[in-house]
């Protein structure tokens, strides 16, 4: 009877666990459910006896929190691909081990120091584990715990130092402090469970206060630019496979001439805005319209589109190129982004680097060079190449003024360092390009544009969001969604933006509390393993 209640309370608390920290994340407006999500799970540990245990818990409720919150990859439509709908699986399944990291070593140091010791150092252990998942190529840091606050516009402002990472960080603090109250309250008296209680709401009151101070100090404006966003709305499965390109540039044409009547000088188109190597040399009639466009308007135009390069000497490859079927030639193919300017041959271009693991390229591709035959997604382009440098876009105005921005290609948006990057290289402003219609009216659309407030307010720059079928938006240096679009409608978005040239401190910096906690975690696990020998040469010599 006594194991069936230990059984009853363990599982509870993993499923709360679970459920709270699904709540925290968007589309809900809820993220205050982030600051005790974790208490369940550290009670949790506090009942557990061994490893077994921990890791068979901790990933129930794991597992119900990414089924939650990122059930939406796998698309679950009718025309959805197979692979996407198994690779969503996969990622819920597999994801949550990466969990156990911090998890166990925190059940580690507990047992070979003292809970204390551990509450301590939690913070440094969680915050490591998620700055981990944003580098190398199987990346995927999009359940950052920071970035359950981006509809809270005053707190979120102190990510212009400590950044998203930083966020998160305080967040885990919260649910010590509120965990050690909880424990105060039943063990000793409601006076030291209120000290603890305290604490969070004066953290959070600073927060709160600092953020209403920068939202009502606004900056001066600077140099206006006018902007029009393109979202056509296409059924990005059905593009891909009739590939009509001329039909598809039509209306982007025309919505993009609307555009330039409302007075938009930069215009930008989506994600991979057709099907097709525009730029290859096998549509020049294509490019001939898009450039004429250009020319009689004097309108700049960007647009996401696959790009090819093509080498016909083995001494020019890189290390990855591909050779063509007929071995006639090498080739990298990116999903990129190209500038078409007035009166101007040459094309600028960027390349993605930030890839979907699996998704758009398998991770490791040049250890493990099969996974390219194995995985492949049946819609687009599978395994596409990494861009090998940093690209800001630039062009001067009418008046001579230098331009100069970022394209960051989808999924790109919700790294922090990565477009800090572009920022320090000079950009004036962010642009995404990006296309969610993979995911119909699911979370997933919701979530992304959610995220790129941090990099607005990291940076202190405006974010310009053109998605094939929303959500495109204008987001300013302070958060704000000055406009957006509705999903799934055929429009044209136009406003105006202002260009910054300063650096925020964490632009300049970036994660230092997360370079802090991974340093810091790694002494730690050392330091515990050691006093794990010493204890046991104690107890053998007893």
């Amino acid at each position: 009877m006594k194991k069936h209640s230990e059984l009853i309370k363990n599982l509870v608390l993993s499923i709360s666990f679970g459920l709270l920290l699904w709540f925290a994340f968007p589309p809900f407006r809820t993220g205050f459910f982030a600051y005790f999500a974790l208490v369940p799970l550290l009670i949790l540990l506090d009942r557990l006896k061994n490893y077994y245990q921990v890791l068979r818990y901790s990933y129930l409720g794991l597992v119900i929190f990414h089924a939650l919150t990122i059930y939406w990859i796998g698309g679950w439509s009718a025309k959805t691909d197979v692979f996407m709908e198994l690779g969503s699986i996969a990622l819920i399944l597999i994801h949550p081990i990466f969990y156990w990291v911090p998890i166990s070593i925190y059940f580690f140091i507990k047992k070979y120091f003292s809970g204390k010791a551990a509450l301590f150092f939690f913070p440094f252990l969680w915050n490591a584990i998620e700055y981990s998942r944003s580098v190398e190529e199987t990346a995927f840091p999009w359940l950052t715990l920071g970035n359950t606050q981006s509809y809270y516009l005053p707190l979120i402002q102190i990510t212009s130092f400590i950044g998203v990472y930083g966020l998160s960080f305080l967040i885990v603090v919260f649910n010590v402090l509120i965990f050690i109250a909880y424990k105060n309250y039943r063990y000793m008296s409601l006076r030291f469970a209120l000290n603890k209680i305290a604490i969070v709401v004066i953290i959070l009151l600073i927060l709160f206060i600092y953020g209403k101070i920068v939202i009502n100090d606004v900056d001066p404006p600077g140099k206006q630019l006018r902007i029009a966003m393109i979202q056509p709305d296409f059924d990005p499965w059905d593009k891909w496979e009739d590939g009509d390109v001329n039909s598809q540039l039509s209306i982007y044409l025309a919505l993009s001439d609307s555009a330039v009547k409302a007075g938009a000088k930069l215009i930008v188109w989506p994600e991979t805005a057709v099907p097709v190597y525009l730029t290859s040399g096998r549509y020049p009639d294509e490019v001939v319209r898009i450039r004429k466009f250009v020319n009689e308007n004097k309108v700049h135009l960007l647009s996401g589109l696959p790009l090819v390069h093509f080498y016909f000497s083995k001494d020019e490859t890189k290390t990855e190129s591909r050779i063509s079927r007929d071995s006639a030639y090498y080739y990298d193919s990116y999903n990129g982004a190209v500038l078409f300017s007035p009166n101007e041959d040459k094309l600028q271009e960027y390349g993605k680097r930030k890839l979907v693991p699996f998704a758009e390229r398998s991770p490791y591709l040049h250890y493990l060079p099969f996974l390219g035959d194995w995985i492949k997604w049946g819609v687009g382009i599978s395994n596409w190449s990494v861009w090998d440098k940093q690209t800001v876009f630039g062009f001067q105005d009418l008046n001579g003024d230098s331009i100069k921005f970022s394209a960051g290609v989808c999924y790109e948006s919700i790294f922090p360092a990565f477009n800090s990057d572009f920022v320090k290289s000079g950009a004036q402003f962010l642009v995404v390009v990006t296309n969610d219609s993979w995911y119909g009216e699911l979370s997933g659309p919701y979530q992304h544009k959610q995220f790129a407030t941090f990099r607005a307010v990291e940076n202190r720059r405006w974010i310009v969001r053109a998605a094939n079928g929303g959500i495109s938006c204008l987001i300013d240096p302070i958060g704000v969604t000055v406009d957006e679009t509705q999903l799934y409608t055929r429009r044209y978005l136009v406003g105006d933006i202002y260009l910054k040239d300063d650096l925020t401190f964490y632009a300049r910096y970036q994660d230092i509390i997360s370079y802090i906690s991974v340093v810091f975690s790694i002494f730690v696990f050392i330091i515990t393993y050691i006093r794990k020998i010493q204890v046991r040469k104690l107890n053998a010599d007893d």
